[in-house]
């Protein structure tokens, strides 16, 4: 008989590994969202430094088709088809999904394909671009994100290429939320030091009152990020900014999703695509596969003996990641 690390390495040539799609996994917002992620890693503008990806080596400004569509096309089609449960469809990316130039393409598609929601995760950039809002038009959720109103404090905290300017984003913005016709819901991760003092957030309150987005949501940094260095901001803190900013102000920290089935055939590479996409608490998966804790405590410890994954504590909490993905 195979011992297990054995058995563990045949499964992992053996898999067919999916390339785009990932999930679904439990989103603090989106409840079980099917990820589709479009860009080769690190494909930005930005290089945030609570960025849970890690730390950017070069920017990217210009769109472009990094990937032929139809095959992505071809993915979602085919895990669809397959019949996994799913709430929404996210594109998303390792990196700023605008920056694929057939993103509305892939929106219509799904459009068609499904009759689920389809979102997409942006860091609103290159909403000032006509061209960029038109391929965002058809989404039911746009989930940009805004961290500060203050040139000075965007560039010490998102770090943007030069061509990146504040003033841009927040009138793309206001742009686009007059001609969406689905629901914006604006995300501001707060750092502890840098956008969370009363002149960061009164500056930031006049702006998105001006933006009007159908809600504002707060977050902080839960997973490792970039830079060692940056920290979270307290709940209490949280709750603070939340009454300031207004009604529409939620936070969206530390949610523990519940845990749902997809599938009872779950094999290490399931585990291994959705890492690759972020780190995750045990219990984040656990959550996505519903497994007992004892066989998911074993698959892991195999996993990282086969130096495929990799830990790290965070926030005194221990978070799963490919490996190499956060060697500093």
């Amino acid at each position: 008989m195979q011992n297990a690390p054995v058995k563990l390495l045949n499964s992992l040539k053996q898999e067919t590994v999916r390339k785009f799609c990932f999930g679904p996994v439990p989103s603090r917002r989106l409840g079980r969202s099917l990820g589709i992620d479009i860009l080769p890693k690190k494909t930005c503008n930005l290089n945030c430094i609570y960025c849970e990806i890690g730390e950017g080596t070069n920017y990217v400004t210009s769109p472009n088709e990094y990937y032929p569509v139809n095959e992505i096309i071809q993915e979602i089609d085919s895990i669809i088809e397959s019949n996994i449960p799913f709430d929404i469809l996210t594109f998303t990316a390792s990196g700023e999904p605008t920056l694929y130039s057939k993103l509305g393409e892939l929106i219509l598609f799904a459009k068609k394909k499904t009759p689920k929601p389809v979102a997409a995760l942006t860091n609103a950039t290159l909403f000032h671009l006509e061209e960029v809002r038109n391929q965002l038009s058809n989404a039911d959720i746009l989930l940009p994100s805004l961290d500060a109103a203050r040139e000075e404090t965007f560039r010490k905290l998102n770090r943007p290429a030069a061509s990146v300017i504040l003033k841009d984003i927040i009138s793309g913005l206001k742009e686009i939320r007059k001609s969406f016709k689905g629901l914006i819901w604006l995300e501001v991760l707060l750092v502890k030091g840098i956008n969370d003092s009363e002149e960061e957030i009164q500056a930031l309150k006049k702006v998105i009152d001006e933006i009007n987005p159908h809600k504002i949501q707060l977050n902080t940094i839960v997973r490792p990020p970039a830079v060692i260095w940056a920290k979270p901001v307290s709940m209490e803190r949280l709750h603070e900014i939340r009454d300031y900013l207004g009604y529409n102000a939620e936070i969206i920290v530390d949610f523990r999703p519940k845990s749902i089935i997809l599938r009872d055939d779950i094999k290490a590479n399931d585990i291994l695509e959705v890492l690759k996409r972020r780190p995750m608490r045990f219990y984040d998966i656990e959550s996505i596969f519903a497994l007992d804790k004892h066989k998911l405590m074993s698959i892991l410890d195999e996993l990282s003996d086969n130096k495929k994954i990799d830990s790290r504590i965070h926030n005194n909490e221990v978070f799963y990641f490919n490996k190499g993905d956060y060697d500093q």
